[in-house]
């Protein structure tokens, strides 16, 4: 996580708020009045990573049922997924056939943890990042994260730099990605960005807030002070992360 997400050094603007196990920050005050409406979250779960256990998931299901009116929990799709395996070289059909088996795994852990979680329907949905691919916002979005990298060498400068710590996760010290595999992996965090920006006009909410277990690098660019990126003013970001166990 350590080029992915900000430095260490950075802190937030804002004050954590501790509650159901976990340490919630809002990346702004912005991001903390959207937190404190409660209309919407959005969150955004990585196939494949082992962080999200059936019980973290549960548990991050309670947590927001407790804050939020309506609850998104989402994951990219297997060809979203796949980008990653790409970008570390995998052949296309090796990097399907893992991107599935994470996508699946990661689908049936969050099946069982909305069946404990017992949230109204009505309340929670479910959801693959694809679901939303085709819809107009999702391409507005999107066409401005494009526009983003051909216009903004600071943006693709972390960007790359986000990317390239994902990719080196699993791979030898010493290995770097080359021009086509970083292109590759790329697309995953580039189809992620668009909920970032404008999840209420993706999802049709009032206002929405996604949250995640790290503060991503390019957060700064989104919801900043003169964000170069910003973010629509009804979407905020928090970061939620276990409390340590006492």
């Amino acid at each position: 996580m350590h080029d992915w997400a900000m430095p260490a050094a950075w802190a937030p603007s804002t004050e954590a708020r501790s509650g159901d196990g976990f340490l919630a920050t809002p990346f702004s005050e912005r991001c903390a009045g959207l937190v404190d409406a409660g209309h919407h979250v959005f969150l955004g779960i990585s196939p494949g990573n082992g962080y999200f256990s059936e019980d973290r998931l549960l548990a991050l299901l309670r947590w927001a049922a407790a804050r939020f009116t309506r609850i998104e929990i989402a994951h990219p799709d297997t060809d979203t997924v796949a980008c990653t395996y790409l970008g570390r070289g995998y052949e296309p059909r090796h990097a399907r056939a893992r991107a599935h088996r994470d996508v699946r795994q990661t689908a049936n852990r969050i099946s069982r943890a909305v069946t404990s979680a017992r949230i109204e329907p009505p309340r929670l949905r479910v959801a693959r990042f694809s679901d939303f691919y085709d819809t107009p916002a999702y391409r507005t979005a999107l066409e401005r994260v494009t526009r983003a990298h051909r216009e903004q060498p600071a943006f693709r400068t972390t960007h790359t730099r986000m990317v390239t710590g994902v990719l080196r996760t699993t791979m030898p010290a010493d290995w770097t990605p080359s021009a086509g595999q970083l292109a590759a992996g790329a697309e995953y965090l580039d189809r992620e960005l668009p909920f970032l920006l404008d999840t209420p006009a993706i999802l049709g909410v009032p206002a929405s807030v996604f949250a995640y277990r790290a503060t991503p690098a390019l957060a700064g660019f989104l919801y900043g002070p003169d964000a170069p990126l910003p973010a629509v003013e009804t979407q905020g970001f928090v970061t939620v992360e276990p409390l340590p166990a006492t």
